[in-house]
């Protein structure tokens, strides 16, 4: 038993390979240590000098400036939220009955669409 306990997860125990070699094609990615492949990760996308933006970034760009377009766009319809107002009822007696403290939620103002840019006469 005290050699199996000295020996730990060696190859007794572990029956895989520890040998690791990197067996990716050229064009499915890189092996890289832990502490590169988080560099490259943090610095994904922002487009170090010196090296060209590939098509994918750009395409990126533009799908981004597409939306960011949409976004500000004056004629995009938006709706305002109800207007909601919450009343606490306090506790009572009926005839022979107890209510006790709730809250009511009423609808004060229904939800509105603000179009911005076209004639509000539109209700």
């Amino acid at each position: 038993m005290l050699p199996l306990l000295l020996a730990g997860c060696g190859a007794a125990l572990n029956p895989y390979n520890e040998n690791f070699r990197c067996q990716a094609p050229e064009d499915s990615g890189q092996c890289v240590d832990t502490k590169t492949a988080y560099e490259e990760a943090i610095g994904f996308g922002r487009g170090t000098p010196g090296k060209p933006s590939t098509a994918e970034e750009s395409a990126e760009a533009a799908r981004l400036s597409r939306l960011s377009d949409l976004l500000r766009a004056p004629q995009t319809p938006m709706i305002a939220p109800p207007r909601v107002l919450r009343v606490l009822i306090l506790p009572y007696k009926g005839s022979g009955d107890l209510f006790m403290a709730r809250y009511a939620y009423l609808q004060v103002e229904p939800a509105n669409w603000v179009l911005t840019g076209v004639d509000e006469g539109l209700e």
